[in-house]
This record gives C-alpha cells, structure tokens and sequence, in this order.
C-alpha cells in the first residue's frame, strides 16, 4: 500500500534528503517549497502525514497546522512540525500539531514517527 508524505520545506536541498529518507517501503514524497493553501495540496495528494517546516516565507508552519486541523476533512491526518528553534516553538500556543521535531532531526527518530502516526492511521 502506498504511503502518501506531504512536505513543505522552504530548504530546497531537503527535498533530495526526505526522498532519500524515505525511499523504499512504497513511500510517495510530495515535496513543496510553500505554499498558501494547505487545503488545495491536502486534496491533490491525499497524504498519510504532513511534514511542515515552521520557519516559511509566507504563512508559517504553524498557521498551515491550524488551517490542517481546522478543516473537518483533514483535521484528522498528523501534522509533523520541523523547527531550528525549539525553544519558540514551545513559547507559542499549540498548534495543533502532532508531533515536533528539532533540526537537524534524527533521521532514524523521524522515519518511526512517520512509519507510526501513518501505520496508526489517523491523528490521536
């Protein structure tokens, strides 16, 4: 079964690191720089798990979280939030996402978290 990984990371160079993380195991890597509607890339793929970087141009990580959890349809599929700076992170209110990393990640830490929250379906 295909395993559908929503990306947005405004580091283009990671786009080669999450495919090379996550190829193999029938992983589909849709990899996007920014974007400001979550909910048009939410449809067009249809992910098991959204991976966001916090620190976007335009909206932030964390606002794209909100509008993920926001939505009735897709307020279920678990958001994975990336940051450099934890600390910010953990200063702001909940966003509503699932599962924080800190950059640079664990890459083994990362592919269970991913293999988890899509393996268990859907968020909580």
């Amino acid at each position: 079964m295909e395993k559908r990984i929503l990306i947005v990371e405004n580091d283009l160079e990671m786009e080669d690191v999450f495919k090379e993380i996550f190829q193999g195991d029938d992983y589909t890597v849709f990899f996007y720089e920014e974007t400001e509607d979550i909910i048009e890339l939410l449809e067009k793929h249809e992910p098991g798990i959204v991976i966001l970087d916090y620190n976007l141009n335009g909206l932030n990580g964390g606002e794209l979280c909100k509008l993920v959890k926001a939505h009735s349809k897709f307020k279920d599929i678990p958001v994975l939030l990336l940051s450099a700076f934890p600390k910010f992170i953990y200063n702001k209110e909940n966003v509503g996402y699932d599962a924080f990393l800190e950059k640079p990640f664990d890459v083994e830490e990362l592919q269970n978290i991913v293999k988890h929250k899509i393996v268990n379906g859907r968020s909580k």
